[in-house]
């Protein structure tokens, strides 16, 4: 039951995220803004990256991993991108960022519970695993985005008014997520407290 619900959540996320990306789609083509209608389309591919993965690689992704992600999306693509927070609201940028290194941190221990690699006894692998892959996401973000901003001349990282600072910000943000997320781990499993992530663990395991 509480699979179905999810997968019902996750349909509807991707219709009203699809819906939205339609109507500032329209608007771009409306203003000329080809660049505005390309990060609208973009919402296809970005959005049906699991479902790919899945069919791809023949695997079944846990649908809370999909919500997770999905919710992500969500706020960071359709909201940070298409809607223009990230312009509108000034510290909208760091706070995608922080909340970047904690899904990217759920989405490490999935990994590893999925190619069998976790350990309860021993978590200083995981916690070692878990910053590694935050800290690779969250370099090639910024890796995508420079090479954007040099095929379209456009200014993603805001090298032209902060130099590096945006980019090192956006990953000390990210950094700080994963920290967050770490320390809350470790909290859980020294007090035996089961919480968010140990029941996320469990609910995957």
């Amino acid at each position: 039951m509480t699979r179905k619900l999810n997968n019902n959540i996750n349909v509807l996320f991707i219709a009203f995220s699809f819906m939205m990306s339609f109507v500032y789609g329209v608007l771009a083509i409306i203003d000329g803004n080809i660049y505005k209608l390309l990060i609208c389309l973009s919402v296809i591919p970005v959005i049906l990256l699991p479902y790919f993965i899945e069919k791809k690689f023949r695997i079944k992704i846990n649908p809370y991993i999909i919500n997770i992600y999905l919710i992500f999306v969500f706020f960071a693509h359709i909201l940070g991108s298409i809607v223009d927070l990230y312009d509108k609201v000034y510290f909208y940028d760091k706070l995608i960022h922080f909340m970047s290194g904690i899904v990217t941190s759920f989405i490490a221990v999935y990994v590893l519970i999925l190619f069998k690699k976790y350990d309860q006894k021993n978590y200083s692998f995981n916690l070692i695993f878990i910053l590694s892959f935050v800290l690779l996401i969250a370099s090639n973000w910024e890796f995508f985005e420079f090479y954007v901003d040099l095929i379209f001349h456009k200014d993603a990282q805001r090298v032209i008014s902060s130099g590096v600072y945006d980019t090192m910000m956006d990953m000390i943000c990210a950094s700080l997520g994963c920290l967050l997320f770490n320390l809350c781990y470790i909290w859980e499993n020294e007090m035996n407290k089961e919480l968010v992530i140990t029941k996320f663990i469990k609910s995957i395991n």
